[in-house]
């Protein structure tokens, strides 16, 4: 099935007030990664300044996670993302983080410290992680469904 230019996908399943309490928090995410950054810009130490980089790449995740929510409650275009993001770079990147996947694993396997042996194999998770969402995105550009919705919900059930 080919979406039109103009089909949308809606789950509108949030009560005002829900979403209301999404957007302030989706705001101040925002806000905190914000008032972050110069710490850790001005960070020395390079544990620290990883540590603050991290909490502020999650919050700004969970900022993003409230942007998808506050959309999809409203209305989301859908049908264009196979010609926005061309399925030839999108395997070039599933091949990419294919392998990071192998090197990370060898990393761990050679590392004898038990306190960067546990930091490799969270980059690890992360890499098992990233290669699965791709995968499944180019799923996504290739699947013909009129079940959109439902098969997305179903997809960020597992992510991040």
């Amino acid at each position: 099935m080919e979406f039109s230019e103009g089909t949308y996908l809606s789950w509108e399943i949030l009560d005002e007030k829900s979403l209301s309490k999404i957007k302030q928090q989706k705001d101040f995410e925002d806000q905190t990664a914000k008032k972050l950054t110069p710490l850790y810009e001005s960070a020395q130490n390079p544990v620290i300044k990883l540590f603050i980089h991290n909490i502020i790449l999650d919050t700004m995740r969970h900022s993003d996670t409230y942007q998808m929510l506050i959309d999809l409650n409203s209305s989301a275009l859908i049908g264009k993302e196979s010609e926005a993001i061309g399925e030839k770079e999108l395997v070039s990147h599933i091949a990419e983080e294919a392998k990071m996947l192998k090197q990370a694993k060898e990393i761990s396997e050679v590392v004898k410290d038990k306190k960067i042996k546990q930091l490799i194999l969270g980059i690890l998770e992360d890499e098992k992680k990233h290669h699965r969402v791709l995968k499944d995105l180019l799923g996504i550009l290739k699947k013909e469904s009129t079940e959109w919705d439902a098969y997305l919900y179903d997809l960020i059930e597992g992510f991040p």
